[in-house]
């Protein structure tokens, strides 16, 4: 399978961006560069995070909430900031949104409503 791109549009509560985003099949979280994740307003928590990256190396990440929206489902996620030169989009947002890959077309195929993940377990009545 070759790169899977997908358009998202990240929403924090400063303003929202649509971004080009390498779908990362091996990715916890959504990789942000720090400067879009302050720009876009994204929430900031007391947590961080440690990354494998591709080569091995590991690396510290400060973690934000956002919401995202890809192909007209949207849903909160988890977004680790830490300079990129290519937005990745993680299994867990793709998830989260209902959505899975198929690695023969290298599309994005529905599995679930969006939201289908512990988010929805937010809202539920007790």
């Amino acid at each position: 399978m070759d790169h899977v791109y997908v358009d998202v549009t990240i929403k924090g509560q400063a303003s929202s961006r649509t971004l080009k985003m390498l779908v990362d099949t091996g990715s916890t979280y959504i990789v942000l560069d720090p400067d879009t994740a302050k720009e876009l307003g994204l929430i900031e928590t007391p947590y961080t995070v440690e990354l494998t990256m591709a080569n091995g190396t590991r690396e510290r990440a400060r973690v934000y909430i956002g919401e995202a929206e890809a192909k007209g489902r949207r849903g909160p996620v988890i977004i680790a900031a830490l300079r990129t030169p290519t937005p990745l989009l993680s299994m867990y947002a793709l998830e989260s949104l209902g959505f899975k890959v198929n690695p023969r077309t290298g599309e994005l195929e529905k599995i679930g409503p969006e939201g289908a993940t512990w988010f929805n377990s937010l809202n539920a009545p007790a």
